[in-house]
């Protein structure tokens, strides 16, 4: 059985540069209240996630969601949702390219991440790892 999370933090956000700013700092308060969750990844990794979806979802908004720490191993999860239909796909950047890195830092800094199809666009979910999670 898959455990229930509570959604600490969501947001919805223009698809515009600025958002970009706020979607990564309410991730980041979102985890304040949990020393063990590396707020440098976080805010990283959303970063990233909301800035593909600003460059290439050719939506009116983004959305995302910060899940809590799972009781089991203080894990968490955070969600991107947009209304773009194309799924990213891996690429390898050139040492000049300004982007094409977000699919590849997922996968170095993530325990975990999918991409899933939604009846109105798709989203990126990745877990972090509860570093230090104590019982």
């Amino acid at each position: 059985m898959q455990e229930r999370r509570h959604v600490l933090a969501i947001g919805r956000y223009r698809c515009e540069p600025g958002a970009v700013a706020q979607a990564r700092r309410i991730a980041v308060e979102a985890y304040a209240a949990f020393p063990w969750i590396d707020s440098g990844t976080v805010e990283l990794l959303v970063s990233e996630l909301a800035t593909n979806a600003v460059l290439h979802s050719h939506g009116a908004d983004f959305f995302v969601l910060c899940h809590s720490p799972s009781l089991a191993d203080g894990s968490v999860q955070v969600e991107v949702h947009d209304r773009g239909s194309a799924v990213p796909a891996v690429r390898m950047a050139d040492e000049m390219d300004e982007g094409g890195r977000g699919l590849e830092l997922l996968g170095l800094l993530a325990s975990h991440w999918r991409t899933e199809r939604t009846t109105t666009g798709k989203s990126l979910v990745f877990t972090l790892k509860g570093d230090r999670w104590i019982a």
